[in-house]
């Protein structure tokens, strides 16, 4: 099977030799029927009637009409003749341009007159060049000229064809690399530089292999971070049981106390890591159903509240208008209790935690945001605290119970929503998350 290459070059090749052909067939063709003899004996036998016509001139009127004879005589054709009369001197002034074609020893006919008063006149008559046979008409000339066309088209053919077919090879081999696992692979900067649907689907390209390589990058974090987790629970869970082996049977109480708290936290980690993975996971379908935020709000701070110590102020929300979004529920509820018990977890529990619903500019999307009264997280760290098992501070949040997971299955299931999710410093300290979902378009 012929490459793309070779597909191109043929193609475009085959059509310029065959249109070229046909156009060089007919054109010989037609101007065979027109012409009733060769060109060349025309314009021969052309050039010896001016040159009679000269000859009668100088005989009748003398200088004056062989100059207007001359003068007569169309441009081009005027020419191929030059008179030089009795003073040496060339009738319309041309001496330069006749001294030329004699110094280039030009082939001329030269002929001599004389006038009604004997005077010489001398006629230079310059022969015509034939045509080259390239040139020329017939079946010879035809030929020669479709050869050129055919060795012309050749060339500008293969720098098309390849032009065409080289971004497609290398993005080919850019595609095997990642293939075999090599996602650091890129196009380049060439590729990426054209102003083309070439240098289009380069930048795409990259982009994807960056994408899968931030995503590769994700899931080996991911695994090191479970292994991590799961490592210390099951090293004191073999604490633990050697501890109980060396007791007797009625002082292991706390040690079994010690193996149901830590068995609690590794189910407690893997729910959350599945949690994240099928809140991530585009694979998992995502129901499409009408969601009044309001209601889905109060019912949620309502259940949370309910865990919140008697005497604690717990979420403090005031409820708004109504906002109707398109989504998934249960994917919402859990982001939105996520964020909530992240931030009863570290705010003030003087102060607790504020939560606030409102209409964004343009009526098109309706902001949420979850405040704490918490030391707040520096501003270098902002970013990173959506980010799978990442946490502020290790110690603070190993003791509360976090995996470092929360943040990260709201955002994700936030950006399923076609939303965004961003965190800030409050003023007076404190961490603000915002998060912004587009609403209905009836609504809007």
């Amino acid at each position: 099977m012929l490459s793309l290459f070779w597909r191109l070059f043929l193609t475009m090749w085959l059509s310029i030799v065959g249109f070229s052909a046909t156009i060089g067939w007919l054109n010989d063709k037609l101007a065979r029927e027109q012409w009733a003899e060769e060109p060349a004996n025309t314009f021969a036998r052309g050039m010896f009637r001016i040159s009679q016509r000269a000859m009668l001139a100088i005989q009748m009127d003398d200088r004056k009409g062989l100059r207007d004879e001359l003068l007569g005589i169309p441009r081009m054709t005027r020419s191929h003749f030059y008179v030089v009369d009795y003073n040496n001197e060339e009738i319309l002034e041309r001496d330069e341009t006749l001294q030329q074609l004699i110094d280039r020893r030009t082939v001329m006919d030269i002929q001599t007159y004389q006038d009604s008063q004997q005077r010489p006149y001398t006629l230079y008559t310059v022969n015509r060049t034939p045509p080259s046979t390239i040139l020329a008409p017939g079946p010879q000339g035809t030929a020669l000229r479709l050869l050129a066309a055919a060795l012309i088209s050749a060339l500008i053919s293969y720098f098309l064809a390849r032009s065409l077919s080289r971004p497609l090879e290398e993005l080919r081999l850019a595609s095997r690399k990642i293939a075999a696992g090599e996602l650091g692979t890129r196009v380049g900067q060439a590729m990426t530089e054209r102003h083309d649907e070439f240098g289009q689907l380069a930048t795409d390209f990259d982009a994807m292999a960056s994408r899968l390589q931030v995503m590769q990058q994700a899931n080996q974090r991911l695994l090191q971070d479970v292994s991590h987790e799961l490592r210390s629970p099951l090293a004191r869970l073999n604490v633990a049981v050697e501890i109980a082996r060396n007791k007797g049977a009625g002082q292991v109480e706390s040690e079994l106390n010690r193996i149901e708290l830590e068995i609690e936290r590794l189910k407690t980690l893997v729910n959350d890591v599945l949690g994240l993975l099928r809140e991530s996971s585009e694979t998992v379908p995502k129901v499409d159903e009408d969601i009044e935020l309001r209601a889905l709000l109060s019912d949620l701070v309502e259940v949370v509240n309910y865990e919140v110590p008697q005497g604690k102020p717990g979420i403090s929300w005031t409820p708004g208008d109504p906002f109707k979004c398109r989504g998934d529920r249960e994917l919402l509820w859990r982001a939105m209790e996520n964020l909530l018990r992240n931030a009863l977890r570290h705010t003030d529990p003087k102060k607790g935690v504020v939560l606030s619903l409102e209409q964004g500019r343009g009526r098109r999307r309706v902001h949420m945001s979850v405040r704490d009264f918490g030391p707040g997280v520096p501003d270098g760290e902002l970013e990173k605290i959506f980010e799978p098992f990442y946490r502020v501070q290790e110690s603070r949040d190993r003791g509360s119970g976090g995996h470092g997971l929360g943040l990260s299955i709201a955002a994700n299931a936030v950006r399923r929503h076609g939303g965004s999710i961003k965190a800030s410093t409050a003023d007076g300290g404190g961490l603000i998350v915002r998060i912004s979902l587009p609403l209905n378009a009836a609504q809007a």
